[in-house]
């Protein structure tokens, strides 16, 4: 169930991303009558910058937007409405023949795929166990890392399509194909059984559990049965304590202070990952590779298996790391190793590229730190934001939860990519050395305030926020 959702995951990270080849289509420019060089090149960069900014702003609405959806119609239904979305918004791009109406569409995809981006974990988690969540949700990271990938190769496979607007239409459409596919495919997935139960469907939801967490070593479905009482229990609890606490309305949440610790590891992990310059890297890579010399396809290619890396090492950190090692510690190896990466980027800039230098070696460092900070992006930071997030919120909150910590992702990513045009124009290499500082602070903060989830339940996590837990099933260690 979680791997087929991760379709929608694909298909977010496809299209978040597939700009960044589409700007190395020369027919792209030219169907919209943007300058690739001379007096019109500002212009351009205006245009370009807008169209990722409004991209992002939409991503950040459709965020905010499941808030209310994921609490009053269910997670599954959450994702069918934003699957339609992004259909509509696909469907629009494909055909968009001037650029108001392909600013319109981008912010309606954006809208879709930020209801996806946040829907996805949210149903993934709260359908896992808790021994191999991070797994489970790190299927979202390993999706978007295909999604990056599928997008290289389409881009550069049809930048030989130079005579038609094939060569920027048709990446475009191929969006439809995974939104279309999860639309499907989620008439035959159950709702989260955590949703069911808040809505007084019991029934339903231990149909669910024991659908999805029978052993056949255990017949009688203790752990099923342990983990359905689990539920139940803090249910029951957490009902009790909001009417103790007077709390009726959603905004009531945020005067309890163990909601707003929540909100801050919340906010504070993904304007971590925001604040790597990720986003900036995948949409504007084209550019930086022109900048490092690099003309024609072959900056394309390299995109397309620069994303390669990136699906890997989001499996990686699935597979391999966060169940094993930790969410805490790999995040905090993310963050140190690309901030390295970017300071390395920033001084290969100011002494090769703003000097105009034909140095091969110098300039082929540029391309290998590019990868080098993928490998640890992805690896530790990018599926890790997406565990951290549906992990930290308590059922009654984690809907609002998940959509502010991820839209606050997104206005900060609406703020770099829409900026990233000019600053590269203007401020060069101190780009790179802005996002280095911002690593610095980001990664105290992490060291600091964030607490360490791996092994427990969503419903002990409460205890690492001083909130009560009615039962305990699993006995993992609890660190700050």
């Amino acid at each position: 169930v979680t791997l087929f959702v991760a379709i929608g995951s694909i298909g977010y990270g496809y299209a978040a991303s597939i700009i960044g080849q589409v700007l190395g289509q020369p027919q792209f420019f030219e169907s919209f009558n943007l300058a690739q060089e001379g007096p019109g090149l500002d212009y351009t960069n205006a245009i370009i910058g807008a169209m990722n900014g409004i991209f992002f702003a939409g991503t950040t609405l459709g965020c905010l937007f499941i808030a209310w959806t994921a609490t009053a119609f269910g997670r599954l239904r959450t994702i069918q409405i934003a699957s339609c979305v992004c259909i509509f918004g696909a469907a629009l791009m494909a055909g968009s023949i001037n650029i108001p109406m392909y600013l319109a569409s981008r912010f309606i995809m954006g809208w879709g795929v930020g209801m996806m981006v946040c829907g996805i974990p949210l149903y993934q988690a709260e359908l896992s166990p808790p021994k191999s969540r991070g797994f489970h949700v790190g299927l979202h990271g390993s999706g978007l890392g295909c999604g990056y990938s599928l997008s290289g190769f389409t881009g550069f496979g049809c930048f030989y399509a130079a005579k038609s607007s094939f060569q920027w239409r048709f990446p475009f459409a191929l969006q439809l194909v995974p939104m279309i596919i999860l639309l499907c495919g989620t008439f035959f997935l159950p709702e989260s059984p955590r949703w069911l139960l808040s809505n007084d469907r019991k029934e339903e939801a231990w149909k669910v559990i024991q659908r999805l967490h029978s052993d056949p070593n255990d017949p009688n479905d203790t752990f099923a049965k342990s983990e359905m009482y689990q539920m139940t229990e803090q249910f029951t609890l957490d009902n009790a304590r909001m009417r103790t606490l007077g709390i009726t309305k959603w905004w009531h949440f945020f005067q309890q202070p163990s909601y707003r610790k929540r909100l801050v590891v919340g906010v504070g992990a993904t304007l971590t990952v925001a604040c790597s310059m990720n986003l900036v890297m995948n949409n504007y890579q084209v550019h930086i590779y022109n900048q490092l010399g690099l003309n024609g396809g072959i900056p394309i290619l390299l995109l397309a298996i620069w994303n390669v890396f990136g699906m890997l090492g989001n499996m990686n950190g699935a597979i391999l790391l966060m169940d094993r090692f930790g969410r805490k510690n790999v995040f905090m190896l993310g963050i140190a190793s690309t901030a390295a990466c970017l300071a390395a980027e920033a001084a290969l800039t100011k002494y090769f590229v703003q000097t105009g230098s034909t140095n091969r070696v110098g300039l082929g460092f540029g391309v290998f730190f590019i990868f080098l900070y993928v490998v640890f992006f992805a690896s530790c930071m990018d599926a890790q934001q997406y565990v951290f997030v549906s992990e930290t919120f308590p059922m009654e909150f984690r809907s609002i939860g998940v959509a502010i910590s991820l839209a606050a992702q997104y206005c900060a990513a609406a703020l770099f990519v829409g900026v990233a045009p000019i600053s590269f124009a203007n401020i060069g290499y101190l780009f790179y050395v802005l996002f280095v500082c911002l690593d610095v602070c980001t990664f105290f903060f992490v060291w600091k305030f964030i607490p360490e989830m791996k092994g427990l339940s969503l419903e002990e996590i409460n205890e690492l926020f001083g909130d009560p837990v009615a039962v305990h099933i699993t006995h993992a260690d609890k660190q700050e």
